[in-house]
């Protein structure tokens, strides 16, 4: 059993006894300028100042924590305590031995002792900390980040037996003086100023062995030259805790952590807005077209803690449904939820679905999304993403859907494979509905590049070439994609739905493209991951660069440049207005659509690019 009765304890009251009865000779010595008798008055102040400090909770802010907003706990605690001293001795002599001016005086005096004595005690035991610590077998870091995150980190060192020494700090924004201070740790520059910097505290000799990322703001362009900087110079990177948890006391976890996948997408994750979302879905029979994959499968979780009335999850493949149902057997509402093994392209048991079930809303994320497969595939890849998304719209029409959500990619942009074709094409197609369709429903599209982790990704693929001991294959060195965590890509599908859902009429038939930051190298990415895994690259795990394949192309865009982008504020994803063709124009795509399906490949994709073109 803990003791109750704690000699520290009694040490800090003893402290706050003393200061308080010299806080009120003190501020009559000022007054009137020569010592004078005050016992009883003394006697009061001691025992009354304790006493109110134990009941506004003054003893239970540690001393070694002692921050601003201790302290003004501090002053309103004095304040209150001075009003009681002299109340108390008003009602026993009526103040007839102390000047007015005192009452203001005692509470200056009483409030610089009090907290002088903790800020002191504070100041001792981290300056004695730093002093006694042995920074000789320190790792010397480099912090690059926001001077704010930075001066926590610092503090966070001192109070900790950490096992890293802060050697500079690089800004994220050029802004600060370069000859400013921060717990004297001095503000060296910018981020584009880091390899001068670096050289430096190498002819300085101190040299960084570990680069330690400060915020969560830094660029995507930033992070990917950190990354490259880094591994050309042989310093690993890490990443602080969050503020928060850093200045928090008594911690014992390592201050710093790997650098993850996501943090190489070098920006701020963007969030659901639930609420407003739950309200469009909330009571809802909502239908989801490639449950089985990575988006579908994320959009039926999140889809269910929003409270539908009725899920449908359609996927052509057996053992997608079976793992989907698995996955989602620990939803309380299961019984809303139907799990059916169709293919999209079958007319009548698609019809079939909306006479049943009579869909409102409905994400179309069934695709043929693979490159290399549509390449040798393309009339498959036509009929799955462009037929089976015209049959699906058009049942949208007349079932009355309230909302028709198609996933798209930014391989549609330029296309230059079978794939982003065939994605352009059902861009096209919705495009069309949404602006020329009789119908109430609205026909939205969102297109977005690569999701980390996805099914058929690099990120699953290196981590198989891996395990396996290597190689990791990477198609070209220069390689560069969008990317974003699922559960971002899926978060912002559902607001970018919502918002164009309700969006005004000139902007119908527009594309909602998500926000994915700036591109990254896939070398760089290959070798993070390998990094990750706790060996060294092109050492332990060879890197082998293959080239690129069939319809690949070396960087990715998010929109054209004969699309216009519309802002529509900082929600994480943009519009683009594009070229929209009418009714006629898409019939007539559709029937030459429908006779290339018989031709060669070769035929086909002659035929194909040129559609898109027209």
């Amino acid at each position: 059993m803990k003791k109750i009765v704690n000699i520290k304890f009694f040490i800090v009251i003893l402290i706050d006894f003393i200061i308080s009865g010299l806080s009120l000779n003190v501020s009559n010595y000022i007054r009137i300028h020569y010592l004078e008798a005050l016992t009883i008055e003394t006697i009061f102040a001691c025992i009354l100042v304790p006493i109110i400090f134990f009941i506004l909770g003054v003893y239970k802010r540690s001393w070694k924590y002692f921050s601003i907003s201790d302290l003004w706990s501090l002053v309103k605690a004095c304040l209150i305590a001075n009003i009681f001293i002299f109340l108390i001795i008003f009602i026993f002599n009526r103040l007839d031995n102390i000047p007015r001016l005192v009452i203001i005086l005692n509470f200056f005096t009483l409030t610089f002792g009090s907290g002088g004595s903790r800020i002191i005690y504070r100041t001792i035991f981290e300056r004695f900390s730093f002093l006694v610590s042995n920074s000789t077998g320190k790792i010397p870091v480099l912090l690059i980040g926001s001077v704010d995150n930075a001066d926590s980190f610092i503090r966070a060192t001192d109070r900790k037996s950490s096992v890293y020494k802060v050697i500079g700090i690089v800004n994220e924004e050029s802004k600060i003086n370069k000859e400013f201070l921060i717990r004297g740790i001095p503000v060296l520059g910018n981020i584009k100023d880091i390899k001068l910097i670096t050289e430096k505290l190498n002819r300085d000799i101190k040299k960084s062995h570990k680069i330690i990322i400060v915020s969560n703001n830094i660029k995507g362009s930033d992070m990917s030259d950190i990354m490259k900087f880094a591994d050309s110079n042989g310093i690993t990177v890490g990443r602080t805790l969050a503020p928060n948890e850093l200045i928090e006391g008594g911690i014992t976890q390592s201050l710093v952590r790997d650098i993850s996948l996501e943090d190489l997408l070098g920006r701020r994750q963007n969030k659901l807005e639930h609420s407003v979302v739950k309200n469009f879905l909330n009571n809802q029979t909502i239908l989801i077209t490639g449950a089985g994959g990575s988006i579908g499968s994320e959009l039926s979780r999140k889809i269910l803690n929003l409270n539908p009335k009725k899920l449908i999850l359609i996927d052509v493949s057996e053992n997608a449904i079976y793992n989907l149902k698995a996955i989602l057997a620990k939803y309380n509402n299961k019984k809303n939820i139907s799990f059916l093994c169709s293919n999209v392209r079958n007319l009548k048991e698609v019809e079939k679905i909306f006479n049943e079930y009579k869909p409102d809303i409905i994400y179309h994320a069934a695709a043929l999304k693979h490159v290399a497969i549509c390449e040798e595939n393309v009339s498959e890849a036509i009929r799955t993403n462009v037929l089976a998304t015209h049959l699906l719209a058009s049942l949208s029409e007349k079932y009355k859907v309230k909302c028709f959500v198609l996933i798209s990619t930014d391989k549609a942009v330029n296309p230059s494979s079978a794939m982003g074709a065939t994605k352009k094409l059902a861009e096209s197609i919705i495009q069309s509905k949404d602006r020329f369709s009789n119908s109430k429903t609205r026909f939205i599209t969102v297109r977005f590049g690569n999701v980390l982790g996805s099914q058929g990704s690099v990120v699953p693929l290196f981590k198989k070439q891996i395990t396996k001991g290597g190689p990791i294959t990477v198609t070209h060195k220069n390689v560069t994609r969008f990317f974003m965590t699922i559960d971002e890509a899926v978060s912002l599908v559902l607001n970018a739905t919502l918002e164009h859902y309700y969006s005004k009429l000139n902007l119908r038939g527009s594309i909602s493209v998500l926000n994915m930051g700036a591109s990254i190298k896939i070398d760089i990415l290959a070798k993070q991951m390998i990094k990750l895994a706790g060996m060294t690259p092109n050492k332990e795990i060879k890197i082998d660069y293959v080239g690129l394949q069939k319809g690949e192309k070396l960087h990715e865009k998010l929109y054209a440049i004969d699309e216009k982008k519309v802002d529509v504020g900082n929600r994480g994803f943009f519009l683009v207005k594009s070229k929209v063709y009418t009714k006629s124009d898409i019939k007539k795509k559709l029937e030459k659509l429908n006779k290339l399906c018989n031709y060669s490949n070769n035929k086909i994709k002659k035929d194909l690019f040129n559609l898109i073109k027209k």
